[in-house]
Protein backbone atom coordinates (compact mmCIF):
# COMPACT_ATOMS: atom_id res chain seq x y z
CA UNK A 1 0.00 0.00 0.00
CA UNK A 2 1.17 3.15 -1.08
CA UNK A 3 2.09 6.18 1.45
CA UNK A 4 -0.05 8.99 1.89
CA UNK A 5 2.89 11.22 1.82
CA UNK A 6 4.21 9.96 -1.12
CA UNK A 7 0.71 10.07 -3.17
CA UNK A 8 0.87 13.10 -2.30
CA UNK A 9 4.10 14.17 -3.40
CA UNK A 10 3.59 12.18 -6.76
CA UNK A 11 0.21 13.84 -7.38
CA UNK A 12 1.81 17.73 -6.86
CA UNK A 13 4.48 16.51 -9.65
CA UNK A 14 2.05 14.90 -11.71
CA UNK A 15 0.21 18.53 -11.87
CA UNK A 16 2.93 20.42 -11.71
CA UNK A 17 1.58 22.48 -8.97
CA UNK A 18 0.47 22.32 -5.10
CA UNK A 19 -2.80 23.77 -5.40
CA UNK A 20 -5.57 22.18 -3.22
CA UNK A 21 -8.59 23.65 -3.69
CA UNK A 22 -11.25 24.01 -0.97
CA UNK A 23 -14.88 23.17 -0.72
CA UNK A 24 -16.46 25.66 1.58
CA UNK A 25 -20.36 25.91 -0.25
CA UNK A 26 -22.56 28.08 1.67
CA UNK A 27 -26.19 27.72 0.09
CA UNK A 28 -26.65 32.14 -0.08
CA UNK A 29 -23.79 32.45 -1.78
CA UNK A 30 -24.33 29.28 -4.75
CA UNK A 31 -25.47 30.37 -8.30
CA UNK A 32 -29.34 31.47 -8.33
CA UNK A 33 -30.29 28.70 -10.52
CA UNK A 34 -29.49 25.99 -7.67
CA UNK A 35 -31.00 27.74 -4.82
CA UNK A 36 -34.27 29.20 -6.16
CA UNK A 37 -35.85 25.99 -4.37
CA UNK A 38 -33.53 24.93 -2.01
CA UNK A 39 -36.22 25.38 1.20
CA UNK A 40 -35.76 22.19 2.53
CA UNK A 41 -32.91 20.52 4.33
CA UNK A 42 -32.97 17.76 1.53
CA UNK A 43 -32.88 20.28 -1.09
CA UNK A 44 -30.55 22.82 -0.16
CA UNK A 45 -28.14 19.76 0.10
CA UNK A 46 -28.74 18.72 -2.82
CA UNK A 47 -27.79 22.51 -4.65
CA UNK A 48 -24.81 21.83 -2.89
CA UNK A 49 -23.97 18.92 -3.90
CA UNK A 50 -24.95 19.84 -7.69
CA UNK A 51 -22.50 22.80 -7.33
CA UNK A 52 -19.76 21.38 -5.73
CA UNK A 53 -19.92 18.78 -8.23
CA UNK A 54 -19.31 21.19 -10.97
CA UNK A 55 -16.45 22.77 -8.99
CA UNK A 56 -14.96 19.50 -8.97
CA UNK A 57 -15.16 18.72 -12.02
CA UNK A 58 -13.59 22.29 -13.06
CA UNK A 59 -10.60 21.82 -11.09
CA UNK A 60 -9.47 18.04 -11.55
CA UNK A 61 -8.01 19.03 -14.45
CA UNK A 62 -5.47 21.57 -13.17
CA UNK A 63 -5.12 20.79 -9.32
CA UNK A 64 -3.88 17.33 -7.46
CA UNK A 65 -6.65 17.34 -5.01
CA UNK A 66 -9.13 19.45 -2.68
CA UNK A 67 -10.20 19.70 0.74
CA UNK A 68 -14.18 18.83 1.92
CA UNK A 69 -14.99 20.98 4.67
CA UNK A 70 -18.00 18.50 6.79
CA UNK A 71 -19.37 21.77 8.30
CA UNK A 72 -20.54 23.04 5.29
CA UNK A 73 -22.48 19.69 5.01
CA UNK A 74 -23.25 18.82 8.67
CA UNK A 75 -25.72 21.93 8.49
CA UNK A 76 -27.98 20.06 6.25
CA UNK A 77 -28.18 17.25 8.83
CA UNK A 78 -28.17 13.41 7.17
CA UNK A 79 -29.03 14.84 3.82
CA UNK A 80 -25.68 16.95 4.17
CA UNK A 81 -23.74 14.16 5.55
CA UNK A 82 -24.49 11.57 2.71
CA UNK A 83 -23.71 14.43 0.01
CA UNK A 84 -20.46 15.10 1.64
CA UNK A 85 -19.52 11.02 1.67
CA UNK A 86 -20.92 10.98 -1.88
CA UNK A 87 -18.83 13.99 -2.98
CA UNK A 88 -15.35 12.34 -1.57
CA UNK A 89 -16.61 9.79 -3.79
CA UNK A 90 -17.11 11.70 -7.08
CA UNK A 91 -13.44 13.94 -6.08
CA UNK A 92 -11.78 10.62 -6.29
CA UNK A 93 -13.19 9.30 -9.24
CA UNK A 94 -12.11 12.59 -11.57
CA UNK A 95 -8.42 10.86 -9.90
CA UNK A 96 -8.37 14.14 -7.05
CA UNK A 97 -6.99 13.18 -3.18
CA UNK A 98 -9.65 14.36 -1.17
CA UNK A 99 -8.40 15.62 2.63
CA UNK A 100 -11.31 15.34 4.91
CA UNK A 101 -11.66 19.14 6.85
CA UNK A 102 -13.29 17.81 9.95
CA UNK A 103 -11.20 19.05 12.61
CA UNK A 104 -11.91 16.40 14.94
CA UNK A 105 -10.06 16.29 18.54
CA UNK A 106 -11.55 14.27 21.53
CA UNK A 107 -10.13 11.30 23.54
CA UNK A 108 -10.43 7.51 24.24
CA UNK A 109 -12.82 5.59 22.56
CA UNK A 110 -14.54 8.50 20.98
CA UNK A 111 -11.52 9.54 19.21
CA UNK A 112 -11.01 5.68 17.94
CA UNK A 113 -14.77 5.94 16.46
CA UNK A 114 -13.80 9.44 14.38
CA UNK A 115 -10.86 7.23 13.18
CA UNK A 116 -13.07 4.80 11.80
CA UNK A 117 -15.67 6.89 10.73
CA UNK A 118 -13.23 9.23 8.72
CA UNK A 119 -9.66 6.88 7.63
CA UNK A 120 -11.41 3.49 7.90
CA UNK A 121 -12.20 1.42 4.81
CA UNK A 122 -15.90 0.68 6.31
CA UNK A 123 -16.91 -3.04 6.89
CA UNK A 124 -20.49 -2.57 5.47
CA UNK A 125 -21.22 -3.78 2.03
CA UNK A 126 -23.82 -1.10 1.46
CA UNK A 127 -20.94 2.11 1.78
CA UNK A 128 -18.83 2.88 -0.65
CA UNK A 129 -14.96 2.83 0.09
CA UNK A 130 -13.98 5.35 -2.02
CA UNK A 131 -16.11 7.73 0.02
CA UNK A 132 -13.12 7.66 2.74
CA UNK A 133 -10.50 10.58 2.29
CA UNK A 134 -7.39 10.69 1.84
CA UNK A 135 -6.37 12.92 5.06
CA UNK A 136 -8.18 14.47 7.56
CA UNK A 137 -7.67 17.70 9.54
CA UNK A 138 -7.45 17.47 13.49
CA UNK A 139 -6.99 19.14 16.33
CA UNK A 140 -4.53 18.14 18.51
CA UNK A 141 -5.47 20.22 22.13
CA UNK A 142 -6.02 17.49 23.79
CA UNK A 143 -2.75 15.50 23.61
CA UNK A 144 -1.10 12.61 21.54
CA UNK A 145 -3.98 10.43 23.14
CA UNK A 146 -6.94 12.69 20.73
CA UNK A 147 -4.42 11.70 17.33
CA UNK A 148 -3.13 8.34 18.05
CA UNK A 149 -5.83 6.47 16.59
CA UNK A 150 -6.13 9.09 13.86
CA UNK A 151 -2.40 8.79 13.07
CA UNK A 152 -2.58 4.66 13.23
CA UNK A 153 -5.59 4.30 11.23
CA UNK A 154 -4.13 6.15 8.65
CA UNK A 155 -1.09 4.39 8.81
CA UNK A 156 -2.67 1.37 8.41
CA UNK A 157 -4.90 2.97 5.16
CA UNK A 158 -2.26 4.38 3.65
CA UNK A 159 -3.92 7.82 4.22
CA UNK A 160 -3.02 10.92 6.61
CA UNK A 161 -3.83 13.48 9.36
CA UNK A 162 -2.83 17.33 9.21
CA UNK A 163 -3.05 18.52 12.75
CA UNK A 164 -3.53 22.22 13.35
CA UNK A 165 -0.48 24.45 14.44
CA UNK A 166 -0.95 27.80 13.12
CA UNK A 167 -3.97 28.65 11.86
CA UNK A 168 -4.90 31.40 9.54
CA UNK A 169 -7.70 33.09 11.33
CA UNK A 170 -6.06 35.92 12.56
CA UNK A 171 -8.49 35.89 15.48
CA UNK A 172 -6.58 32.56 16.27
CA UNK A 173 -3.64 34.47 17.47
CA UNK A 174 -4.39 35.43 21.00
CA UNK A 175 -4.20 31.82 21.73
CA UNK A 176 -1.67 30.54 19.34
CA UNK A 177 0.96 33.17 19.61
CA UNK A 178 0.48 32.81 23.32
CA UNK A 179 3.92 31.94 25.21
CA UNK A 180 2.94 31.65 28.81
CA UNK A 181 3.53 34.01 31.56
CA UNK A 182 7.40 34.66 31.07
CA UNK A 183 7.65 32.12 28.61
CA UNK A 184 8.98 32.07 24.90
CA UNK A 185 7.98 29.31 23.25
CA UNK A 186 4.18 30.02 21.84
CA UNK A 187 1.16 27.48 21.72
CA UNK A 188 2.12 27.24 17.75
CA UNK A 189 5.69 26.26 18.28
CA UNK A 190 4.86 23.54 20.96
CA UNK A 191 2.05 21.85 18.72
CA UNK A 192 4.67 22.02 16.05
CA UNK A 193 7.03 20.22 18.27
CA UNK A 194 4.72 17.86 19.24
CA UNK A 195 3.48 17.29 15.58
CA UNK A 196 7.05 16.21 14.51
CA UNK A 197 7.42 13.67 17.50
CA UNK A 198 3.94 12.06 16.72
CA UNK A 199 4.92 11.95 13.36
CA UNK A 200 8.74 11.27 13.48
CA UNK A 201 8.56 7.03 13.70
CA UNK A 202 9.74 5.16 10.99
CA UNK A 203 6.93 3.34 10.06
CA UNK A 204 5.24 6.46 9.03
CA UNK A 205 7.75 8.22 7.25
CA UNK A 206 7.28 7.46 3.28
CA UNK A 207 10.02 7.19 0.36
CA UNK A 208 9.61 11.00 0.04
CA UNK A 209 11.00 11.55 3.56
CA UNK A 210 7.88 12.92 4.72
CA UNK A 211 5.44 11.45 7.19
CA UNK A 212 1.82 10.41 6.81
CA UNK A 213 1.44 13.06 10.13
CA UNK A 214 1.23 16.43 8.36
CA UNK A 215 0.11 20.31 10.38
CA UNK A 216 -1.66 23.17 9.38
CA UNK A 217 0.43 26.11 8.73
CA UNK A 218 -0.69 28.93 7.79
CA UNK A 219 1.99 31.50 6.83
CA UNK A 220 2.46 34.69 9.33
CA UNK A 221 6.31 36.47 8.98
CA UNK A 222 8.28 35.16 6.48
CA UNK A 223 10.85 34.46 9.47
CA UNK A 224 8.59 32.39 11.82
CA UNK A 225 7.42 29.97 8.93
CA UNK A 226 10.81 29.79 7.81
CA UNK A 227 11.81 28.89 11.60
CA UNK A 228 8.75 25.89 11.26
CA UNK A 229 9.35 24.25 8.33
CA UNK A 230 12.80 23.98 9.52
CA UNK A 231 11.79 22.45 12.99
CA UNK A 232 9.59 20.01 11.39
CA UNK A 233 11.47 18.23 8.69
CA UNK A 234 9.66 15.83 8.09
CA UNK A 235 5.83 17.26 8.16
CA UNK A 236 3.85 18.08 5.62
CA UNK A 237 2.03 21.17 5.41
CA UNK A 238 -1.49 22.13 4.48
CA UNK A 239 -0.85 25.57 3.81
CA UNK A 240 -4.35 27.79 4.74
CA UNK A 241 -5.12 31.95 3.87
CA UNK A 242 -4.26 32.29 0.41
CA UNK A 243 -6.19 33.97 -1.44
CA UNK A 244 -9.81 35.63 0.02
CA UNK A 245 -7.82 35.26 3.19
CA UNK A 246 -4.49 37.59 1.71
CA UNK A 247 -2.01 35.43 1.56
CA UNK A 248 0.48 35.33 -1.50
CA UNK A 249 2.49 32.96 -3.21
CA UNK A 250 5.57 34.79 -2.07
CA UNK A 251 4.33 34.25 1.60
CA UNK A 252 3.88 30.67 1.30
CA UNK A 253 7.31 29.53 0.33
CA UNK A 254 8.89 29.26 3.42
CA UNK A 255 6.18 26.54 3.84
CA UNK A 256 8.06 24.02 1.28
CA UNK A 257 11.27 22.28 1.74
CA UNK A 258 14.57 23.44 -0.07
CA UNK A 259 13.43 20.73 -2.74
CA UNK A 260 10.20 22.40 -3.43
CA UNK A 261 8.08 19.40 -1.92
CA UNK A 262 6.48 19.23 1.74
CA UNK A 263 3.57 21.37 1.58
CA UNK A 264 0.27 22.34 -0.61
CA UNK A 265 -1.58 25.46 -0.41
CA UNK A 266 -4.85 25.70 -0.07
CA UNK A 267 -7.74 28.18 -1.77
CA UNK A 268 -11.23 27.94 -0.98
CA UNK A 269 -13.98 31.28 -1.41
CA UNK A 270 -11.24 32.68 -4.47
CA UNK A 271 -11.93 29.40 -6.47
CA UNK A 272 -14.97 28.69 -5.99
CA UNK A 273 -16.98 31.75 -5.67
CA UNK A 274 -15.09 33.03 -8.57
CA UNK A 275 -18.28 33.86 -10.11
CA UNK A 276 -18.43 36.76 -7.91
CA UNK A 277 -15.54 38.89 -8.84
CA UNK A 278 -16.49 42.09 -11.18
CA UNK A 279 -12.93 41.19 -13.24
CA UNK A 280 -14.59 37.45 -14.20
CA UNK A 281 -18.12 38.75 -14.58
CA UNK A 282 -16.62 41.17 -17.16
CA UNK A 283 -14.74 38.15 -19.06
CA UNK A 284 -16.86 35.42 -18.92
CA UNK A 285 -20.47 37.38 -17.81
CA UNK A 286 -22.89 35.03 -16.53
CA UNK A 287 -21.00 31.71 -17.24
CA UNK A 288 -20.21 30.77 -13.60
CA UNK A 289 -18.65 27.61 -14.34
CA UNK A 290 -16.05 29.05 -16.81
CA UNK A 291 -15.91 31.67 -13.79
CA UNK A 292 -14.51 28.73 -11.31
CA UNK A 293 -12.52 26.76 -13.85
CA UNK A 294 -10.93 30.31 -14.99
CA UNK A 295 -9.96 30.97 -11.09
CA UNK A 296 -8.76 27.07 -10.56
CA UNK A 297 -6.43 27.69 -13.47
CA UNK A 298 -4.79 30.95 -12.36
CA UNK A 299 -4.18 29.30 -8.89
CA UNK A 300 -2.52 26.53 -9.81
CA UNK A 301 -0.71 28.82 -12.13
CA UNK A 302 0.85 31.14 -9.60
CA UNK A 303 1.41 28.70 -6.98
CA UNK A 304 3.42 26.22 -9.80
CA UNK A 305 6.87 27.89 -9.43
CA UNK A 306 6.92 27.21 -5.41
CA UNK A 307 7.72 23.61 -6.31
CA UNK A 308 10.59 24.49 -8.90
Amino acid sequence: MEHFADRLTAAVAARATPAIVGLDPVLERLPAELRRHANTASAAAEATEEFCRVVLDAVAPVVPGVKINSAFFEVFHQAGIAAYYRLIAYAHSLGLLVIGDIKRGDIGSTARLYAAAHLVEPPFSDVDPASIPDAVTLAGYLGESAVRPFIEAAKAGGRGVFILVRPSDPGADEVHEFAGFGGSVRLYEMMGRLVERWGRRSDLIGHCGLSCVGAVVAPKDLTSTATLRVQLPRTPFLVPGYGAQGASAAECRPCFRRDGTGAVVNASRSVIYAYEHPEMVQQYGADWRACIAAAARAFAADVAPLIQ
